[in-house]
């Protein structure tokens, strides 16, 4: 199935007290924390070339193809303004992967469901069809990921 995601900073105190899934329309006050400033961005882009099966894309954008073994292809790319697209058919557990490695250095993010319009943080993402094929199997190191919120 084609998806389509971006994945969004938000305001640190969104994560930590705000109950996801979330849908843009149904919250009184923004949660996001604007776009990627340019060294975030550098960081990110850096970051999803260490995620397993990423090749880089010369297409003039700053973007990443990673093809997954029985869990789908996706294209990854940075935007000149600040904002970072998930695209094409995939697992749920391949956008989850990225998701978690992606916070590992930069914990404030969240994952929007553009086709559904609907936010996840880490435990929300989980609760959909694909959780009975986890454990994830590509980078999701008990030693280095952060535990599941409540």
């Amino acid at each position: 199935m084609y998806r389509e995601f971006a994945i969004i900073r938000v305001k640190k105190q969104v994560l930590a007290s705000w109950e996801f899934p979330l849908s843009l329309d149904e919250v009184e006050e923004s949660p996001l924390g604007g776009p990627f400033d340019e060294l975030t961005a550098d960081r990110l882009f850096r970051t999803i070339g260490g995620f397993p099966f990423a090749a880089r894309l010369r297409d003039g954008r700053k973007a990443w193809d990673i093809t997954a073994p029985r869990r789908g292809h996706l294209e990854a790319w940075l935007t000149s303004d600040g904002s970072l697209f998930v695209e094409g058919e995939m697992q749920l557990n391949l956008i989850y992967g990225l998701y978690v490695h992606l916070m590992q250095s930069y914990p404030e993010l969240a994952v929007e469901d553009r086709i559904t319009g609907v936010m996840h943080n880490r435990a929300s993402l989980l609760r959909r069809e694909e959780e009975r094929n986890l454990p994830f199997e590509l980078g999701d190191n008990p030693e280095t990921t952060p535990p599941l919120a409540a």
